[in-house]
């Protein structure tokens, strides 16, 4: 993935939401990461991994990719907003259901809120892309919605959203 370009489409995204709403001086790192908590329970709830009790399937691939690019959206602001960034070029495979891996993405937001290192945001990354891996999202898929989610967003802003 071309991290810098997505950084990049997200700074002018949070700039400009910063800007109209009075905000260029206040530290949005607390809400940013509570909105990145209720990402991934919007996603998990679309995937229905955990939901053991219920024959219904999970939502239409395209509606979790949406809500999949919403959490890309807070982690890279969360970058930003830490000045840290994520480069790793490789996601590896793992055994994990997607259950446990929505428990160890959540575990280390709570970690990264208590101390925000380069370890803690890499983990926050790597857990959050094994999950897109789970989903059979390639990177191709996630750079394109994120783009065309990231459209959205601006023009929502625009029409006061």
């Amino acid at each position: 993935m071309n991290w810098n370009e997505l950084y990049l489409m997200q700074y002018e995204l949070d700039s400009f939401i910063e800007k109209e709403h009075g905000l260029t001086e206040k530290n949005l790192l607390q809400d940013k990461l509570l909105a990145l908590f209720v990402e991934a329970g919007e996603l998990a709830n679309e995937t229905r991994c955990f939901k053991f009790w219920s024959l219904k399937g999970p939502s239409e691939k395209s509606v979790i990719l949406e809500e999949y690019v919403d959490g890309i959206h807070f982690l890279l602001s969360i970058g930003l907003e830490t000045d840290l960034r994520f480069d790793q070029k490789t996601v590896f495979k793992t055994d994990d259901s997607l259950t446990s891996l929505f428990l160890q993405f959540n575990r280390h937001i709570s970690e990264f809120a208590k101390s925000h290192t380069q370890e803690r945001y890499d983990q926050m990354w790597h857990v959050y892309l094994l999950i897109g891996e789970k989903l059979d999202f390639s990177a191709e898929d996630t750079i394109r919605a994120y783009k065309e989610k990231n459209e959205v967003n601006v023009e929502r802003q625009k029409n006061k959203y």
